[in-house]
């Protein structure tokens, strides 16, 4: 028989267990020390295996959705301008009771507000071949046209990444298909479950097969899913790939993939080139086959990369699309993105070169060279 004092132990243990196994409500996008405009994500999740029957999601008093089923999430647009936002998300479970979790974004403050978007400028940093991990907001200083600027925002490679995929899925990929489906399944099961993927099929035509989603087995569904046919408009999709990455402060790439050159597109290379400029992520270009050994398309997709930060890639064969994809997402995953307010606040339409270096230390540093000052604050590369 247990006596009085083991039965206090006995419910004092019980009541713990109860309490270490009650669910709790976390919202894990955005986050608070961000600042935020355009397309983004609210994302919340409900720990343990609590039966959840609703999640719904608030900004700033109004209802933007309601989700009833894992994974708890929805794509938001804060608007073009970077302000403050009240994130409140209700969490409802199936015996009736709540949890609520609250957020706020960060705000620039009004004036600033008033004038001005926050210019992101993603960076990757090398130091001998090798990128360099672990630097701060303090270790960082960015230049517009010589003059140094207030980094209001950091993000590390410690950030969740934003990653679009645009994979060529014309008639032409028939027979490579099938191992460069695998080397992109390669490439998506590095990512951490705090990533976001949207992956693009294109051909002449184009279709989103998974929007900024973070879990793995649906991302792999979504590249099973491609079939190849039709013709080759890159320069679309490398234009559509580039308007769906969001505006936060998040680490963010694109990654265009093709093996033929451009015959289909209604998108000029010019155009695709000055909106691949006006971009906020660091564009990675692949080119293979028959089509990447033409002298004016592999000089485009440098281009087009170079312009961001980014970097073209030109494997052989199948057997180097391994390496050239996890290339590039040991670069995304070393990335860092600065975001800064610009001291000149005339939307004059002029140039603005960017530069950003590490006073205290002599590492190489690529990042976007610059944006056009326009009144609708368009950013990019000079063309």
């Amino acid at each position: 028989m247990r006596g009085p004092g083991g039965a206090a132990l006995a419910l004092g243990a019980a009541i713990a267990i109860g309490a270490a196994q009650a669910p709790t409500l976390s919202i894990t996008a955005p986050k608070e020390d961000v600042f935020l405009s355009g397309p983004t994500k609210l994302a919340a999740d409900v720990s343990g295996d609590a039966a959840v029957q609703s999640v719904r999601f608030f900004v700033d008093g109004r209802l933007a959705c309601t989700v009833e089923r894992r994974p708890f999430g929805c794509p938001w647009d804060p608007g073009p301008v970077v302000r403050g936002h009240h994130v409140r998300v209700v969490a409802t479970l199936a015996d009736g009771s709540r949890l609520v979790a609250n957020l706020r974004t960060k705000d620039l403050g009004y004036t600033e507000r008033a004038r001005v978007e926050a210019v992101l400028v993603p960076v990757v940093v090398s130091d001998g071949g090798r990128f360099v991990g672990g630097l701060q907001r303090q270790d960082f200083e960015v230049l517009e046209d010589g003059v140094s600027q207030r980094i209001v925002a950091f993000a590390n490679e410690d950030s969740p990444l934003e990653l679009v995929l645009a994979i060529d899925i014309s008639g032409s990929m028939e027979r490579a298909l099938g191992k460069v489906k695998e080397a992109v399944k390669q490439l998506l099961a590095r990512l951490r479950p705090t990533d976001a993927v949207t992956l693009i099929g294109f051909n002449d035509t184009m279709f989103i097969a998974a929007e900024r989603e973070q879990d793995q087995r649906a991302r792999e569904d979504a590249v099973d899913q491609l079939t190849a046919w039709g013709g080759t408009a890159l320069y679309d999709a490398t234009v559509r790939a580039v308007d769906l990455v969001g505006s936060s402060t998040a680490r963010k790439g694109v990654v265009v993939f093709s093996d033929g050159d451009d015959r289909h597109s209604l998108t000029a290379p010019d155009a695709a080139a000055a909106h691949v400029q006006a971009g906020n992520a660091m564009l990675y270009t692949v080119g293979f086959g028959a089509g990447a050994t033409v002298p004016t398309l592999r000089d485009r997709l440098e281009q087009f990369a170079q312009s961001t930060g980014g970097r073209a890639f030109f494997p052989r064969d199948t057997g180097e699309l391994e390496p050239a994809f996890g290339h590039i997402m040991t670069e995304l995953s070393s990335q860092y993105v600065l975001s800064y307010v610009s001291a000149n606040t005339r939307a004059d339409g002029a140039w603005r070169s960017i530069r950003v270096r590490l006073p205290k230390g002599k590492y190489e540093v690529r990042a976007r060279r610059g944006y056009q000052a326009t009144s609708h604050r368009i950013q990019g590369d000079k063309p």
